[in-house]
């Protein structure tokens, strides 16, 4: 077995001071809070969680917690405390809320990521469950053994299967899946300000390489990460020139969005560069033309660090498979996002497409639902949110002006007794719909455990207009269904209020407002339900190392299933008041055309080109809609003239 201190980092690996666990562990012990801050601390997470904190009730039924009693306690022993057990029993209380939303963030000096050098995956090997390394970080040497595609057994000579669980106990997902998928994760990367730290100065890893079995010592690291995610701030205008504060519109899991950043510093550098610059189409301008067909192999896009597309070959035929990282811009270009998606579903192939968000913990929710229009030719309908009513809701609606709309309904509850106010959309209705239906081939989503908050809503949007089915790795989505806040931002917005500034750095976040499912799950929150998929995939060995073949080809099969449709038009004057639409069709049996939402013209359509005259003049928005010899909508396509 080899020793911890043989396994050095070497060369340029761009992370900043690394430390051993001993190493930071005295450099936390330093600044330590005093009692009055630790007291401050404990109010202000009372006043969150018993004021503001939407899910409590839910919390309370599904997993029978009680924070605030706990908290109660907590301040009750606070004198017999250390530093430490301080922070570990309070994030506790919070990750016992089983919610990636609301998190007690430790002090500045915290901030740290611990990692072994390796990453490790699950999958399913000839019937078996096995645990996989995936990635190793090329600066770490030390085993030349220990690499990708080796299988890990034993974890500090515990099996690996109840090492994991026993992990994943300490961590709050939601519902089992989402568990188990935090509780993995953090088995060799862990934010340590968010998760409760690595206990042990290394780990004894015992794995299979050919069959034969090898051990060996790999310790702990911690390099220092303050500034990952950057605070949104002032949101450029948004695809329909609505502007709302830009956490009013945020639904984020912070502590996937941190691993999924530095993740990719640790283990694709490359990846972080910028591919070939792309022009953008705009969204809801004239629907760009079809390009020729694509070879298989990567698409080029000019948002690498949100974005991935490629044209992929499966024994069910030639489709396109877009991934999407996160719906956090990190430059706050919700414009450039949307539009480069746009782009993306226009040049890939019409056929079908693979949508991949596992991994996706979520960012601003207005990107998330603004794409579902997209792929879908039904209007869509955005998540409703609501607050619990409680006085701290009530008070806060009277001060922020973007909370007025459910300022009546939280006052009423005085006297109606009602749980929560009245469910409102972020946004309207029109945002979501302002650009229609760009790719009318049959779509397949592909989901995890990690899909979270605003990926959440897309996901469960994209099950409830019935845009295509949902392909589950896993048997949830991560079940995070909140607008979320930070601590700093109510403060400065609720004027009246009792927030007060926490010391030393540390932050909370906490679920602001629920949301709702619409369609035949009208009513049903997304919190600790998630999106439960309409079929399930188990990853295979060769998806972990052969970029998700097996995935990849089971989509392909639900692709082949349905019909790619095609609804293009455009358009042309023909007189006062009057337009010539040139429309070509695929796979459709008739069309009804739309101007300004009323209806002008139908006809039976053929594969090819029709030409109709509608009453229409400058400044009209012409939609079409394509049906099939059934009947049922199943194309759209919409422009301004």
């Amino acid at each position: 077995m080899s020793h911890p201190d043989t396994i050095v980092l070497t060369g340029d690996h761009g992370l900043g001071t690394v430390r051993t666990m001993p190493q930071f562990r005295t450099h936390i012990a330093q600044g330590p809070l005093t009692d009055a801050q630790r007291r401050l601390v404990l109010d202000q997470a009372e006043i969150l969680i018993e004021e503001l904190y939407v899910h409590l009730p839910l919390k309370r039924a599904m997993h029978a917690v009680d924070p605030l009693q706990a908290l109660r306690l907590l301040r009750h022993r606070l004198a017999e405390l250390t530093e430490t057990e301080f922070h570990v029993q309070l994030q506790r209380i919070f990750l016992g809320l089983r919610d990636l939303h609301t998190n007690y963030i430790l002090p500045s000096r915290f901030a740290g990521f611990a990692f072994l050098g390796i990453f490790l995956e699950r999958c399913v090997d000839n019937g078996r469950t096995a645990y996989v390394v995936t990635k190793t970080f090329d600066h770490i040497s030390g085993d030349p053994q220990l690499k990708a595609g080796v299988e890990v057994t034993h974890w500090n000579g515990t099996p690996i299967q109840i090492a994991v669980e026993a992990n994943a106990a300490r961590e709050a997902g939601s519902n089992k899946a989402a568990q188990l998928s935090q509780g993995l994760q953090n088995m060799t990367l862990r934010a340590i300000n968010m998760s409760l730290p690595p206990e042990e100065d290394w780990v004894d890893i015992t794995y299979k390489v050919n069959g034969a079995t090898h051990e060996t010592r790999v310790p702990w690291r911690v390099f220092e990460s303050s500034a990952e995610v950057t605070s949104p701030g002032t949101l450029p205008s948004l695809p329909t020139g609505v502007e709302v504060g830009p956490h009013h519109l945020v639904g984020m899991d912070l502590r996937t969005e941190l691993t999924r950043r530095v993740k990719r510093r640790l283990f694709a550098p490359a990846s972080l560069k910028s591919g070939p610059p792309t022009k953008a189409a705009k969204p809801g301008a004239r629907k760009p033309r079809i390009a020729a067909p694509l070879a298989a192999g990567p698409v080029p896009t000019n948002r690498p660090d949100e974005l991935k597309a490629r044209v992929v070959d499966t024994p069910s035929g030639t489709f396109g498979h877009l991934r999407i990282f996160t719906f956090h811009m990190q430059d706050q270009d919700i414009n450039g996002f949307v539009s480069e998606v746009a782009r993306l579903l226009s040049v890939l192939p019409q056929e079908g497409l693979v949508l991949d968000v596992r991994g996706n913990g979520g960012g601003y929710v207005i990107a998330a639902e603004f794409l579902l229009q997209f792929l879908s030719p039904r209007r869509i309908t955005p998540e409703p949110f609501q607050f619990v009513s409680t006085p701290g809701t009530t008070a806060l609606a009277r001060t922020v002006a973007d909370y007025n709309d459910w300022k009546a309904s939280l006052e009423e509850a005085v006297t109606t007794g009602a749980a929560y106010s009245t469910a409102f959309p972020l946004y309207p209705a029109d945002v979501v719909n302002s650009a229609g239906q760009l790719y009318q081939g049959p779509v397949v989503l592909v989901t995890d455990a990690q899909c979270y908050s605003a990926c959440d809503i897309f996901a469960a949007g994209f099950q409830d207009h019935q845009i295509g089915p949902v392909l589950g790795v896993e048997a949830n989505t991560g079940a995070g269904g909140a607008n979320v806040v930070t601590h700093e931002e109510l403060r400065a917005e609720w004027t009246d209020g009792a927030l007060k500034q926490l010391p030393k750095g540390a932050q909370m976040r906490v679920s602001l407002r629920r949301c709702l499912r619409v369609g035949s799950r009208f009513g049903q929150p997304v919190e600790d339900l998630g999106v439960v998929p309409d079929a399930l995939h188990a990853l295979t060995r060769n998806d972990l190392l052969e970029e998700n073949a097996d995935l990849i080809a089971a989509a392909g099969a639900l692709l082949a299933q349905r019909t790619p449709r095609l609804l293009r038009f455009t358009s042309a004057a023909a007189g006062t008041g009057k337009r010539k639409l040139a429309v070509t069709t695929g796979s459709l049996a008739s069309i009804d055309v739309y101007v300004n939402g009323r209806p002008v013209a139908t006809t039976a359509t053929a594969d090819g080109s029709t030409q109709i005259t509608v009453p229409a003049a400058a400044g009209n928005v012409i939609r079409i809609e394509g049906y099939d010899a059934a009947g049922m909508l199943v194309a759209a396509s919409q422009q301004d003239v």
